[in-house]
């Protein structure tokens, strides 16, 4: 604590029917080499005894603090609790069934009172037995305004930020989708940038039974769109047989390192400030190493017409059309090979009229 006794960093934990594995989560932030914090655990309606964890949590250190809230089923609103309730000058996440490193909160200070406003550290990615799922790469700590539009990014056990920018542009919100890619992009929109670091500082659960993986994907983003069902159909099936591969390796890795290259020379670009390797070459390094090509495609009917798409986890339609828009600024050889195809799927026996190729629509 600070001489006056007011922390110096609020954490705010939301958190629902966790039971005795609450401890685990508490007990890293006791452990911090940074002391004078507060840790409010903001139970959304707990019906089991996670409570009372807390509580003796709180009786042997009065930096804990239990706060309840009537039951929401989203931790937007326990958030939104904590920062209510929330005396420090900055802000810390942290989600009850993630955890940090002892220096995790020293790492964020020092980027926040070195001027930053929001910050995002690395993280391990472990499955609920303890085990390392799959390294971060350096690309998914930088940050630029148009990679906060086009995906997730930071979940929240990796960011802090200055007390007050959250409230500013309406909180947290609850959801369909990612609430904090929602928060994170309503903030870059109000001028709000990040800064990273790689160094891995929390560690992120990632298993099947999380509630990212069961959340539905309310919007999708056409990519190209045809006339004909029969001919979109044989288009995924072209696309899915592999026989393409290389050719859409090379135009993402060409659009890639054009896109990087642009928002590089942008000053609202973040690279993480302990990593000191080649953009361009981890861009090709992320690209050819990818996974299975075409695999999340759906066929989706528009008004008569028929699009490949991808779905979005994003929380709202505008959000949807935004990323939407920005595609063909940023994947144009992609989509013009995409409409190539198209038209040689129309062109096929089993194809019929004008293939409508309007990447976007």
């Amino acid at each position: 604590m600070t001489a006056t006794g007011t922390p110096r960093v609020s954490v705010v934990c939301p958190t629902y029917n966790r039971s005795r594995a609450i401890t685990r989560t508490i007990d890293s932030v006791r452990a911090q080499t940074v002391g004078d914090w507060e840790l409010l655990v903001v139970s959304d309606g707990c019906d089991d005894d996670t409570e009372d964890w807390v509580a003796r949590a709180a009786a042997e250190d009065p930096r804990v603090r239990l706060l309840r809230v009537a039951r929401s089923g989203h931790p937007s609103g326990p958030r939104n609790a904590g920062l209510a309730a929330a005396r420090g000058a900055y802000i810390a996440y942290l989600d009850h069934d993630d955890t940090w490193h002892p220096h995790h909160l020293r790492v964020v200070l020092g980027m926040l009172e070195a001027g930053a406003e929001m910050v995002a550290t690395g993280c391990e990615y472990r499955d609920a037995a303890g085990r390392e799922v799959a390294p971060l790469p350096p690309l998914s700590c930088c940050w630029h305004p148009q990679l906060q539009l086009m995906g997730p990014m930071f979940e929240p056990s990796r960011v802090a930020q200055r007390r007050g920018l959250v409230e500013a542009v309406g909180g947290w919100r609850a959801g369909a989708g990612l609430e904090d890619w929602d928060l994170w992009l309503r903030l870059a929109d109000a001028g709000h940038v990040f800064r990273t670091v790689l160094e891995p500082t929390a560690v992120l659960l990632t298993d099947g039974g999380t509630r990212r993986h069961r959340m539905p994907r309310p919007h999708r983003m056409p990519l190209v769109t045809l006339t004909d069902a029969r001919a979109a159909h044989a288009l995924l099936l072209e696309l899915r047989a592999g026989r393409h591969d290389a050719a859409f390796r090379a135009a993402c890795l060409a659009d890639m390192r054009e896109w990087y290259a642009r928002m590089a020379a942008d000053r609202t670009f973040a690279r993480p400030a302990d990593w000191h390797g080649d953009l361009d070459a981890e861009v090709e390094r992320v690209v050819t190493g990818a996974g299975k090509l075409f695999e999340e495609l759906v066929l989706v009917p528009q008004r008569g017409r028929f699009a490949l798409a991808k779905n979005l986890l994003c929380a709202r339609p505008e959000h949807a059309r935004r990323a939407t828009g920005l595609l063909p600024a940023i994947q144009s050889r992609q989509l013009r090979l995409l409409r190539e195809l198209a038209g040689a799927a129309v062109c096929a026996p089993a194809g019929s009229s004008d293939p409508a190729l309007v990447p976007g629509q």
